[in-house]
């Protein structure tokens, strides 16, 4: 089975400066009444807060820096705005609009069919993982499923925050889930939204440790990791191996694919893993960083082409990824792998590692694996 996820979590740009700012503004609806209780915040942050019964909203200790401010409130669509911090931003005004149709009532139905489906969705929204074992949604009252059997689709959404709880990492996510499929025919995973992370408040310094200790984990090894290594060209001192891999289609007469071999201009072949019906070149050779991304005025963008086959070699895989891939056999965790692609001729890519446009990225293998569990605030250090 194939396992791809692109998550759609917005631009941000955070810059290495110890000034910090205040954004303020105010939340109305459409005849100019102000909405208290609205929701403001920095897309997949931890920054942000409420509007108070005046519509007035205040975001403070805000880096320097590049972000998506968004503005939501129950029955409303959430509005998305371009924020660039140098100084304090003031006297915003957020005009929200109703949604089409009439607010519906939630009602919980504690049947076998929806519980079925939303252990479907749990295990493509916040995964399979050790961490995921440790994480709940608090309110799956707020979710919609819908399950189309001709296409075997399931699509999810949500008028209100998804409240996750991940106590592996010691954050309470409020997802604002905008769109949720998977694919049951391809294996396919797409879900987009914008989330807020709010530190939850440890027990004691034994558990604070062991959540600081799963953030690193977490983030070693990551996407976020793999970008920022990137454009200090660190790739290698940081653990990863980059290699060019080409798919192709194979023709109606293909049997089955040969064993892995090496030919003679170092290209090793190996039978598709992915793709049922496609083959799979794996070139040997470590990519050239100039092959991979370009400056691109005060950011980069990145250029590949084909795919990249990924290896992080400082951590193994997870074993309940090991027990799902390679059921029934006696095998030992081994390198991370992962796969990625893009849906566009160039990506941009900011100085600090964060992709401006990261629904044209598609990751595959442990990445795609990675779900809500692992991801981390944009604006995380290690």
């Amino acid at each position: 089975m194939r396992y791809f996820v692109t998550v759609v979590v917005g631009l941000l740009v955070t810059l290495a400066v110890t000034a910090q700012h205040r954004i303020t503004g105010a939340v109305f609806n459409e005849k100019g009444q102000p909405l208290p209780f609205a929701s403001a915040f920095l897309n997949q942050t931890t920054l942000g807060g409420r509007s108070t019964e005046s519509g007035e909203f205040t975001i403070r200790q805000v880096p320097a820096g590049k972000y998506e401010l968004i503005v939501s409130y129950l029955g409303y669509e959430p509005q998305l705005l371009p924020v660039e911090v140098n100084a304090d931003v003031t006297g915003l005004k957020v005009t929200l609009r109703p949604k089409p149709g009439l607010l519906k009532e939630f009602v919980v139905k504690r049947n076998a069919e929806r519980e079925r489906w939303l252990k479907v969705f749990y295990s493509h929204f916040i995964g399979e993982s050790t961490l995921a074992k440790q994480c709940r949604v608090l309110n799956s009252e707020v979710i919609d499923l819908e399950y189309d059997a001709g296409r075997q689709l399931l699509t999810a959404s949500a008028d209100d925050f998804v409240i996750l709880e991940n106590r592996a990492l010691g954050y309470r996510v409020k997802f604002l889930l905008i769109n949720f499929q998977y694919n049951m025919r391809s294996g396919y995973t797409l879900y987009y939204g914008n989330p807020l992370f709010e530190p939850m408040k440890a027990g004691n310094g034994r558990q604070q440790r062991q959540w600081e200790q799963n953030r690193e984990a977490a983030y070693y090894g990551s996407t976020a990791h793999f970008y920022r290594s990137l454009i200090r060209r660190e790739l290698a001192k940081d653990g990863f191996s980059v290699q060019k891999l080409v798919r192709k289609e194979r023709t109606r007469d293909y049997v089955s694919p040969s064993p892995a071999r090496q030919d003679s201009l170092g290209v090793k072949i190996q039978p598709p893993a992915l793709f049922s019906r496609s083959v799979s070149y794996l070139y040997t050779a470590q990519l050239p960083y100039d092959s991979l991304y370009r400056p691109d005025g005060n950011g980069f963008s990145l250029i590949f082409r084909d795919h990249l086959y990924v290896v992080y070699s400082k951590e193994k895989e997870d074993r309940l990824y090991v027990a799902k891939h390679k059921p029934g056999q006696k095998t030992r965790p081994k390198e991370q792998v992962s796969v990625m692609s893009m849906l566009a001729p160039e990506v941009p890519l900011d100085v600090n590692g964060n992709i401006g446009s990261p629904v044209d990225i598609v990751v595959e293998q442990y990445w795609g694996w990675e779900k809500m569990a692992e991801m981390l605030p944009l604006d995380y250090k290690p």
